[in-house]
């Protein structure tokens, strides 16, 4: 095996990463790593020289920093732009940043739930809602805070890797910065290499838009299960709700072979009619009407990306006057080219 990246490359990465992180001594390597999709190990393996210099852990690494260091992520306020909605109205949450609206919701704390029930159970879990609920923001918001201490790697799914097992157990060890020969010819040995590096470092395995993965990727997640959950490996499932009817009503036996394995099933609904209220009134969005507002709740249908778009759109257009059902219906239409007649609602 060779790497993929000559050394001096990495060597003056690991330069900029110590320099930074002497000038920083609030941030650890773990945070910056929790800003990939890395396992956690990986980042401070690089750093200490013991991991060698792939183009995925090179090029993430190499992204984060810069970020970090143009003051996008990881800012010294600590906060990072994350509101937090506590059960009782006595305490006051922080102004979320302009660069980055989150919220705490219940769907971020049922999400955290289960990745941390996952990651001590190394059972499989499946998390399912509706395009926009917030499910990937929730799963990096675990992956900033509590789960930290929690070695992990996130992969979001995209086509390619969604239709070709191959593609997607190479994706799997590239994250995991293995080097692994080239070649469609070569996914068994790329599959026994991932095996084995999970052996060696166990971690939760998070995989995002997995509703429309093919049955032979869906395969190789359950023999990748079935040959590292002994060593403390959990896999969580996110996707949307049709990946449900396609686990319990497919009579494909691979299906089948994995909904047997899933030991808990979560789906959550979004932000909740009551969460989107006192969202907007920490947004300072105060004076809407009532019917107003039971229009917006209709058209944000629970989806917390349409919500934060919503949000900064009032921010830009119509900050400080009142909102009534002329600006949702408007608002509808620039947003999400929806037809919407105020007086019919």
């Amino acid at each position: 095996m060779v790497r993929q990246l000559p050394p001096e490359i990495c060597d003056r990465l690991r330069t900029d990463l110590e320099e930074f992180l002497s000038a920083r001594p609030d941030l650890t390597m773990l945070d910056l790593t929790q800003q990939t999709t890395l396992c956690d190990s990986a980042g401070r393996n690089f750093l200490n020289g013991h991991l060698a210099g792939g183009f995925e852990v090179v090029g993430q690494l190499r992204r984060v920093l810069d970020l970090a260091k143009r003051g996008e992520i990881l800012t010294p306020s600590g906060n990072n732009g994350t509101v937090l909605f506590a059960e009782t109205e006595s305490r006051q949450p922080p102004r979320a940043t302009k660069a980055r609206r989150f919220f705490e919701t219940e769907t971020v704390r049922k999400i955290a739930e289960v990745l941390d029930y996952t990651a001590k159970q190394a059972t499989i879990a499946m998390v399912t809602g509706s395009f926009g609920a917030g499910k990937t923001e929730a799963v990096q918001a675990w992956r900033r805070g509590k789960g930290k201490n929690t070695p992990n790697l996130l992969l979001e799914l995209d086509d390619f890797l969604l239709a070709s097992k191959v593609d997607f157990i190479r994706q799997v060890a590239n994250v995991l910065d293995l080097e692994v020969p080239r070649g469609c010819q070569a996914g068994a040995q790329v599959f026994r290499a991932v095996v084995e590096k999970l052996w060696e470092a166990p971690c939760l395995v998070i995989l995002d838009q997995v509703e429309a993965a093919r049955a032979r990727v869906l395969q190789i997640v359950r023999q990748l299960h079935d040959r590292t959950h002994e060593a403390g490996v959990g896999i969580v499932l996110l996707g949307a709700p049709i990946l449900v009817t396609r686990m319990t009503e497919s009579r494909m036996t691979d299906l089948g072979a994995l909904t047997s394995r899933i030991g808990i099933w979560v789906s959550v609904n979004g932000v909740s009619r009551a969460e989107m209220a006192a969202i907007l009134k920490h947004e300072g969005i105060h004076d809407i009407e009532e019917p107003a507002f039971e229009m917006f709740w209709r058209l944000v249908g629970g989806s917390m990306r349409r919500l934060v778009h919503a949000i900064e759109l009032l921010h830009a257009r119509h900050a400080g006057k009142r909102v009534d059902k002329n600006t949702v219906a408007s608002m509808a239409t620039y947003l999400w080219g929806t037809q919407v007649r105020p007086e019919g609602v």
